[in-house]
């Protein structure tokens, strides 16, 4: 029987690992990273990056996630980080894709 919802194991959170872009945003891993900095330079190069709530909600706050307007400590206790990005590996209806297509058990 093939489960219903997904089973994340995120590998770089449990490697205590982040991602910072030289342009000092601040993301989980380099699944996430990189597409969205290819959406951010030329979107048609990864088209609906932001094809889900959370990552819609990234994309629409990027500065909140960047150090060169917040710390490292305030981005890294965000709710986007804590709280909203692992509920949306709840249910394959939210999981962003990279995070389905790399760390879904």
């Amino acid at each position: 029987m093939i489960d219903k919802n997904p089973c994340i194991t995120c590998k770089w959170l449990k490697g205590e690992k982040i991602l910072v872009n030289p342009d000092g945003q601040v993301l989980p891993c380099c699944y996430l990273a990189n597409p969205l900095y290819l959406n951010l330079t030329n979107p048609k190069l990864a088209p609906g990056w932001d094809n889900t709530e959370v990552l819609k909600k990234y994309k629409d706050n990027l500065s909140d996630y960047n150090l060169n307007n917040k710390n490292i400590e305030d981005i890294l206790s965000s709710d986007w980080f804590n709280i909203d990005l692992p509920e949306s590996w709840k249910s394959y209806d939210t999981l962003p894709t990279p995070c389905k297509t790399f760390c879904d058990d």
